[in-house]
């Protein structure tokens, strides 16, 4: 019996789940095999479910491969505008503090020398770029392994939708009937005009039994709708990504929403690095963001000649018919 012949590896593949450097996880985990998530509105009720391709979101966590991305980043967003003023630049210095000879004391030329207090500073820093080149490839790799982890965690979250809830009808008309009259002070006055904007922004569904829908109105809100879908508690934190009217912009709008807030932030998929998926707790990404996302990694990034990736690709497709070929064979035998 002939044994099934092995795929032949792929040139610059990250290295398997028995690297020194990968994460173990206390559960088995089939690499490379498509997952799913389950898709929630931002009031629990689930929506359907969400295809998550393996090759971007199952792939083993590399701390080496996270390690060298967060300080790519980090030195990229580094500002470097220290600056310390050498001898050319302080002041005085214009003649020569002392004579030459006859005093005792040690030859001087000039106040500004590093030696004297007050002079300039030797090899002080300049305002300079800290970022360093790290190749697209690695980036995202790291990428890969971060959402890998995350989802390997349980802290990755879909929805639907970050700026409108799903209410049921008997839910939306006691809310209709107990909202409060509008009052003759200022303050009622701007509460009642945001109301209605924001029911202006949102459209409502007719029908029987379909629910209605209205926007998010305070950051308190989203918060506490969050908190419940994801089980955060005291100090938890949440990186939010959407590619609709919240992200469109990066964000802006929502960031208006969030009033500056510590524990909450908001980034378009394609401002979306590895330094935010870990520097929060949890990572709630909105459908549209999540098929961008699987889009970005999943693309090849490498064809600068068109026809060359073509002729690769035949080939490699070709191999692995031949290969597939092979095994059925040896299987028959």
């Amino acid at each position: 019996m002939a044994s099934g012949v092995p795929m032949p590896a792929l040139r610059g593949s990250p290295a398997g789940p028995n690297h020194p450097l990968t994460v173990r996880y206390p559960f088995p985990i089939d690499y490379y095999k498509d997952r799913e998530a389950v898709v929630y509105s931002l009031d629990e009720q689930p929506l359907g479910l969400a295809r998550l391709p393996g090759a971007a979101f199952n792939v083993p966590v590399r701390l080496d491969i996270l390690h060298r991305v967060v300080r790519y980043w980090r030195a990229k967003w580094q500002q470097g505008t220290h600056k310390a003023k050498r001898r050319a630049e302080v002041r005085g210095g214009g003649r020569k503090p002392r004579p030459q000879k006859r005093t005792g004391r040690a030859r001087a030329g000039s106040i500004r020398s590093p030696l004297w207090k007050g002079g300039g500073v030797a090899f002080g820093p300049k305002p300079r770029s800290h970022a360093h080149a790290l190749p697209r490839a690695t980036r995202l790799l790291g990428m890969r392994c971060a959402l890998s982890a995350r989802i390997n965690e349980g802290r990755f979250f879909v929805v639907d939708d970050l700026l409108t809830i799903h209410a049921p009808p008997a839910e939306a008309s006691a809310a209709a009937a107990a909202a409060p009259q509008p009052a003759s002070t200022p303050d009622a006055a701007v509460a009642s005009l945001s109301s209605n904007r924001r029911s202006r922004r949102t459209s409502s569904i007719a029908g029987g039994s379909q629910p209605s829908t209205h926007s998010i109105g305070t950051y308190s809100e989203l918060k506490s709708r969050l908190t419940r879908l994801t089980g955060g508690s005291v100090g938890s934190t949440w990186l939010l990504v959407d590619s609709g009217e919240a992200g469109a912009d990066g964000g802006a709008r929502l960031r208006r929403q969030l009033k500056c807030s510590v524990v909450m932030e908001v980034v378009a998929p394609e401002q979306l690095t590895v330094y935010h998926v870990l520097r929060y707790q949890r990572l709630v990404v909105t459908r549209g963001a999540l098929a961008a996302l699987g889009e970005a990694l999943t693309a090849p990034h490498r064809v600068r000649k068109p026809v060359k990736h073509a002729w690769w690709s035949a080939r490699r497709a070709a191999v692995e018919a031949a290969v597939a070929e092979l095994n059925e064979a040896a299987e028959r035998e």
